[in-house]
This record gives C-alpha cells, structure tokens and sequence, in this order.
C-alpha cells in the first residue's frame, strides 16, 4: 500500500468540498460510527458518490469512536486493517507507520507487538483526530519522557573473540534456545525455553531483558585524515522482558513467557538483568564546545527523523552531560547530489535538526532527534555550544 494512494484520498475529498454553491450532503447523521461515509461501504459512501457525481460538499457529522491510544497486534493484522477498524479511516496507516519508529517496513508488524496510534494528552480522542504529542518531541518544556531501548557498550567483548576467551563477567547470563511457537518472530506472549549460566541464581518470578548485541561501532574520521577510527563499543538493542515460569536445575534451563517484546525476538537472544530504566531528560545548557558525528541508529535504518534514536561519537569523557542538545548540521545542495553533479567545498553549514541526550556514556550518548527538517543520516555532523 503505496502513501500516494493515500494523498490521493485525500485530495479527492477535498475537491468534494470546493465546488461554489453546491448542496451539502450530511453523511452519517447521528447514526454510528461505521457509518462514517469514507470508510463505510454502506450508505454513507452512496451519498458521497451521490454528493460527487451532483458538485455537492460533504459535511461529515455525527458520533466518532474514542481512538485507542496503544494497540496490540493480533495474526493477520495489517496497518491498513488496524487504522480501519480503530481510527475509521485506513488511510491513515502512514500516519500511524510514523508514530512507530521500530517499524522498519510497514508490511512487517507482528503479533503481541504494542503499537501506538496516536498522541495525545489525558483526555478521550477521537477517531481520525490527532492530539498534541506527549512522549516524544518537548513536551513540557523541553523534556523528554522516554525509556530505554539500547544504548552502546564500550566495554562489550569484540565480535570475532571466541567465547571461550570472553570474561566470565562479559559473557550473557542466559541464551533463548528453543521456543514452544512454531515461528521465527517470538513477541507476547510467547513461551521461550532459556539455558542459563549455571552459576546465574535463577528461581520463578524473576523478570529479565531480552536483549541483543549488534554491531561494533567505530568512530567516523576525514577523509583525508590518517588517523584511525577508535572503537567506540558495541551496540545492545533491547528487545523485550520475560518473567520465568519455572526453571530446572540440572540442566540450567527456564521456562519463560514474554510479558514485553519492544522488538521482533528470534533464537539465539540474549536474556539477563539488564535494567531498562525510565529516562527523564531535561534540556541541560553545555559545558563544553563540541563537535561531532552521528555514528549509528538504535534500530537498522537507511534515514532517521523525529523520534528515532541515534548514537553520537562524544561522551561524558568528552563533556556530554545528559539533556545537552546537539544541533545537526549540514553543508549541501541537495539539486545538485541528486544529479551526482560537483558541490561546492566551501559552503556553510545549515540547521537540519536537533538531538537531545538521553543518556551519556563514556565513549558515545544515546541521543533522541527531537526536531528535523530534513532525512537525518549516519555521519551527519553535530555541535554543541556552551551555555546553550
């Protein structure tokens, strides 16, 4: 399902409402919410072919369903069913693709996956409405409500190390071997089967994070530059929780159902006691002058934009404090990059977009982008100025 198809929805009701001195036709007057003519194939949809085929305007009226904040996947779902069947209007999957950044392709949702249909504050909205944002952006004067998803490791054992020459305090207390679903994709509420460290107390009742580590990360330098790029660690992508239902002993092996999945789960994930805390960022003035580069997302991604998550190559070894916001800059033309022509060395740099540090670790911060005009990308450089 192409978004073009979708603007094109939407520009035909608004032709329906622009011709000059034509009838109005009341669609769903007082009936029910299924009723409402651009999503109904009953009657509402014949008075607005009716209204189009005569020039008249649609006046769209009645009762309009609460829309549920969060929902949670069921098999067979698509966006396109979920924002019929919750928002009365399948045409606004994109919109609802965008409050979801952990959706990477759209056709991709899973079931048990919690998916967030709109923002909006402590009062009731309705179906096709939006509402002011109240997780992501600044809400409330620049703070940021947001809980943690990953973050990168600067002390994680390289990828290529053989296991047997990882530390013991490095190795991951419990692997998912085996699940009870017959699928590749495990999410709530799924049953795994874990083999734990033998030495990792494990009993009924404990909750643990499923986790995964990534990629190693290095830092990005000139080109023209001689230096070599640092490692900066690896990164862990949280993934979900799981609550151990029973766990045998002997052979070191729980029983464990998925109360939580943020992502796709597969076989092979790691399970321990990861906290996943709940971040509260102020807006916090720099300390420092700094310079530097995005280096990475927190989910696989080409471009990023507001309310994703990024990484950058500067840390509280470098100043970072959390609540700083860098700035992302960029110098381009982007008519002439699209046409592979030269561009200009010389050209200054332009605001395309700030980040706000969620959490500053030693070597790289997790950063949230809170405002972008423009696709942000890996290697975008950024800047911090002191007492902004």
């Amino acid at each position: 399902m192409s978004s073009f198809h979708g603007w094109g929805a939407f520009l035909g009701l608004a032709l329906l409402g622009t011709s000059a001195g034509a009838q109005t036709v009341a669609v769903n007057d007082g009936g029910g919410p299924s009723d409402i003519g651009w999503t109904s194939a009953g009657s509402g949809d014949t008075r607005v072919r009716e209204a189009a085929r005569s020039g008249g305007s649609v006046a769209i009226g009645g009762r309009l369903a609460v829309a549920p904040a969060r929902y949670v996947v069921r098999r067979g779902d698509t966006l396109w069913d979920i924002c019929s069947s919750n928002l009365r209007n399948p045409w606004l999957w994109p919109e609802v693709w965008s409050l979801n950044p952990d959706i990477t392709n759209p056709h991709w949702i899973y079931p048990g996956q919690v998916l967030r249909l709109r923002l909006a504050g402590d009062g009731d909205v309705a179906a096709g409405s939006w509402g002011e944002p109240t997780t992501l952006g600044q809400p409330s004067g620049g703070t940021v409500f947001f809980r943690s998803e990953g973050y990168i490791d600067e002390n994680a054992p390289d990828e290529d190390a053989d296991e047997e020459d990882i530390p013991e305090e490095q190795q991951p207390p419990g692997r998912i071997v085996a699940s009870w679903e017959d699928e590749m994709m495990l999410a709530y509420p799924d049953l795994l089967y874990v083999r734990f460290d033998e030495d990792f107390p494990v009993q009924a009742g404990q909750q643990h994070t499923v986790y995964r580590v990534r990629e190693t990360v290095y830092d990005i330098v000139d080109e023209d530059s001689d230096e070599e790029p640092r490692k900066l660690g690896r990164i862990v992508e949280i993934l979900g929780t799981g609550s151990v239902l029973s766990y045998d002993s002997e052979a070191h092996l729980a029983r464990v159902r998925l109360v939580e999945s943020v992502n796709p789960i597969e076989r092979g994930d790691f399970v321990g006691p990861i906290q996943r805390n709940f971040i509260v960022s102020e807006p916090r003035a720099a300390e420092a002058d700094l310079d530097g580069r995005i280096v990475a997302t927190l989910r696989p991604r080409i471009n990023s934009g507001q309310g994703f998550v990024v990484f950058v190559n500067r840390g509280y070894e470098d100043g970072v404090r959390d609540g700083n916001r860098f700035q992302i800059i960029r110098a381009n033309d982007h008519y002439l990059e699209s046409n592979d022509d030269d561009i200009p060395e010389d050209l200054p740099f332009e605001w395309i977009g700030e980040c706000q540090v969620l959490e500053a670790r030693k070597t790289a911060s997790t950063c949230l982008i809170t405002a972008s005009t423009r696709e942000i990308f890996v290697g975008e450089r950024v800047t911090l100025s002191r007492g902004r």
